[in-house]
């Protein structure tokens, strides 16, 4: 049994998102035929000239399935930097269009400045959603500067790494809106971002909001922050 596993080779570097195929069929896409076949197999005859209007129907024959790929979502994302300490944090919220949380994440970052503290806030939440299957976002920012380079991917990335390495993934992969918002529409990322601060935490990804943000985003949700 264990060697049985570890001989299983691991995906491929280049290999993109798991998808769901139809084993019936030999290109993986569902059709009307391929599952009448599943089902009556040992009992039908597929030549039989009645089912032939059936086979030449020209509608779509494509199972319907719950994707996140095409939805789109709201990622809000703030830095923290205390003047007395300099030790920078990111937090961040994806809702959906209502406002209703849907994950949300934070982390310590060391020393930095507020601009890579955003960066680097914005960059792990697109990787979380794209691990979640998620490829369409509108990405919400207090800090100007970084709403205007990151609108323009093809402006410089000024020599700092992870703005480099976050233009290289929303050029690369998904769709991506940049808008800049007001602090006062920004609390629930703000708060997300001081609560790693005293926690001293490294990435989480948390699987339920923090109670400290609740009230926050039943405000966010009344006022439309996310439309």
């Amino acid at each position: 049994m264990h060697s049985g596993i570890t001989s299983i080779p691991p995906p491929h570097a280049a290999s993109r998102l798991d998808r769901v195929i139809w084993a019936r069929s030999s290109s993986g896409a569902f059709s009307v035929c391929s599952a009448y076949w599943t089902l009556k197999e040992a009992s039908w005859n597929p030549k039989n000239e009645g089912w032939k209007p059936i086979w030449k129907y020209a509608s779509p024959q494509l199972i319907p399935t719950s994707s996140s790929d095409d939805t789109w979502v709201c990622l809000s994302i703030d830095g923290a930097v205390p003047r007395d300490s300099g030790n920078a944090a990111a937090g961040g919220v994806v809702r959906d269009l209502d406002g209703n949380w849907i994950v949300d994440f934070n982390r310590v970052l060391g020393l930095c400045t507020p601009f890579e503290a955003e960066v680097w806030g914005i960059l792990d939440g697109i990787l979380i959603l794209l691990n979640k299957g998620y490829m369409r976002a509108t990405i919400m920012t207090d800090n100007l500067e970084v709403a205007q380079v990151l609108t323009d991917l093809n402006l410089e990335d000024f020599g700092i790494s992870v703005l480099r390495r976050s233009q290289h993934i929303m050029k690369a992969e998904g769709s991506w809106r940049i808008k800049h918002i007001p602090r006062c529409q920004n609390l629930v990322a703000n708060c997300l971002a001081k609560l790693s601060l005293s926690w001293k935490s490294s990435l989480q990804i948390l699987n339920g909001a923090p109670k400290e943000i609740i009230d926050l985003l039943r405000n966010d949700i009344t006022n439309g922050c996310c439309m």
